[in-house]
């Protein structure tokens, strides 16, 4: 009996000190996987700061490019044009593009009238020997590339310039050139240009 008393106490004490080392062994893993988990969370906390930093220096750099532009579009160059300045080109255009409707109305119309009045059959009669001019007027000899109406234009704008109020017209000229075809002026050929009425 005092031997199993005595194997009892030792078995005890064993059991014991196994515990007591497996209980200090255990607490030794503890630690190690905490120091572990600590390491990993530095090293995580460092590369954040790392990534941190990079980033702040990121956006100071954008900041200040940012206040370069800004500072850049608030000078004004000269040389760009502004939401205004392109309307007002295009409400200038839009009116140009509504007087050249209205110009080609009217010399569509001047043509029907003009078409209308050329007689039907001309007259077996010969026209009356050229009667001596009773009317201011000028003499225009033909130039290459001219056109009745050319001539007409660069008339009406000398009389223009020098402050004249009535202009000449394609009638006044076909009535002043009873002869002429206005289809088929010749180089050389005079026309009499007369004084606007």
């Amino acid at each position: 009996m005092k031997f199993l008393v005595r194997f009892s106490l030792a078995l005890g004490l064993v059991g014991t000190v196994t515990t007591s080392a497996l209980h200090a062994q255990g607490s030794s893993l503890e630690t190690r996987a905490l120091k572990e988990n600590v390491s990993r969370l530095q090293s995580q906390l460092e590369d954040l700061m790392l990534s941190y930093t990079a980033l702040k220096k990121e956006v100071d750099s954008l900041r200040s490019e940012l206040r370069k532009v800004r500072a850049q579009s608030a000078q004004k160059d000269p040389g760009a044009a502004t939401r205004g300045d392109i309307e007002n080109l295009a409400k200038t255009i839009r009116e140009v593009d509504r007087k050249r409707s209205a110009d080609k109305e009217l010399i569509l119309k001047e043509m029907k009238s003009l078409v209308r009045n050329i007689p039907k059959s001309r007259p077996n009669t010969t026209p009356p020997a050229a009667t001596p001019r009773s009317e201011k007027g000028f003499e225009h000899s033909v130039q290459s590339g001219e056109t009745i109406s050319a001539i007409i234009t660069a008339y009406n704008d000398v009389l223009k310039s020098q402050g004249a109020k009535k202009r000449i017209t394609l009638k006044s000229v076909l009535d002043a050139n009873p002869k002429l075809n206005p289809r088929s002026i010749q180089i050389g050929q005079i026309l009499f240009i007369p004084d606007p009425r």
